[in-house]
């Protein structure tokens, strides 16, 4: 490949290819009326994520013929936060594969963020690509029920609505929730006032609350985001002692949940929660100290090895096994106290 012949750059160097970039990614994954990428996928796609909306320019044409984005978070535990970087967004157009675009912008992508991130995670179908750059499919997600959510069959009590149409003080209910049980209850992702000013606007998912004699909501969940979540329950969220409550008026439903609350599940099955690929050394290693107060620590990374002790123990494993140690699907069994099956919400999945 002529690298010459190819310009990379951010859409916020040029923000003029922001409807391209969108039109590529539709294309490429088949996403159709009156669904939108840009809608579904804000918190990637919003402008303030600019910086990281990596793209090859054809400079024959002037056209966009690859893309990827990036969008840090940062995901808690215990009161113990990591920054994260997911990424998605990830389209090339197919006249213009085999020439090493797509590889160029993921190890541009990688390179430029793994120093303020221990975590990467994406979602992908594609196994075998994706490995090559050290991700392997990590965590443990269920699906609580086989009924597939309609309106006409929703739990007594939930009324309809979605972010944008809530008041004030509903929405201020709902982040209140979101910080008191998800972010203290999950290993999830931190929502700050950047990222509610921009869920607020994603009127794509439907939100159902219910609320108590006094008007304040208690509980709520989210169904529907583009394609992927059709009818499916992706996020859940209560006042503390209303959880199990809830759980029970959702359980038939086709709720997704992470590994750790599978007593909820009706079948047992266990599934990938997606890729995921060890980032920042000294960023993971305090971050697992930390939650595991002291009990979890790494010592070295090296190649495609990683040495770590627990209490006096040592050991050493791939970085492959030591995902799934930790996240799971069926974690290591001195690790299982740690809880750290990663729910991210179809809310903020990219």
């Amino acid at each position: 490949m002529n690298k010459n012949s190819f310009t990379l750059t951010t859409l916020s160097e040029n923000p003029e290819y922001f409807e391209e970039v969108i039109t590529l990614i539709e294309k490429e994954f088949h996403y159709n009326s009156p669904l939108s990428y840009a809608k579904d996928f804000a918190l990637l796609m919003d402008p303030l994520n600019f910086d990281n909306c990596y793209l090859y320019v054809d400079q024959a044409t002037n056209k966009v013929v690859s893309h990827l984005a990036v969008c840090p978070r940062l995901m808690i535990k215990s009161n113990y936060t990591i920054s994260v970087a997911l990424i998605g967004g990830i389209a090339t157009a197919v006249d213009f594969r085999g020439r090493d675009l797509f590889k160029n912008l993921m190890n541009h992508a990688l390179a430029i963020h793994v120093q303020k991130c221990g975590l990467f995670i994406l979602w992908s179908e594609i196994t075998g690509l994706y490995e090559k750059f050290s991700f392997h499919l990590s965590g443990g997600l269920i699906e609580t029920g086989p009924a597939v959510f309609s309106n006409n069959d929703r739990p007594m009590g939930f009324t309809k609505s979605t972010f944008r149409d809530l008041s004030p003080k509903d929405f201020e209910n709902i982040q209140k929730i979101y910080r008191d049980f998800n972010q203290k209850y999950f290993f999830t992702v931190v929502r700050e006032e950047k990222e509610w000013s921009i869920i607020r606007e994603m009127d794509s998912i439907d939100l159902y609350i219910k609320k108590n004699e006094t008007g304040t909501i208690e509980q709520y969940f989210c169904v529907n985001k583009g394609r992927d979540l059709t009818n499916i329950i992706h996020e859940v969220g209560c006042l503390p002692d209303q959880y199990l409550q809830m759980m029970k008026s959702l359980q038939k439903y086709r709720t997704w949940l992470p590994e750790s609350e599978l007593s909820l599940s009706s079948n047992k099955d266990i599934f990938f929660t997606a890729f995921m690929r060890l980032g920042n050394f000294n960023i993971l290693k305090e971050f697992l100290k930390s939650v595991s107060e002291g009990q979890l620590e790494l010592y070295e990374m090296t190649g495609d090895l990683i040495c770590f002790r627990f209490g006096t123990i040592e050991h050493q494993s791939s970085h492959k096994d030591f995902l799934q140690y930790l996240f799971g699907p069926r974690p290591l069994k001195e690790f299982e106290s740690l809880v750290l099956s990663p729910y991210i919400p179809g809310t903020d999945s990219i």
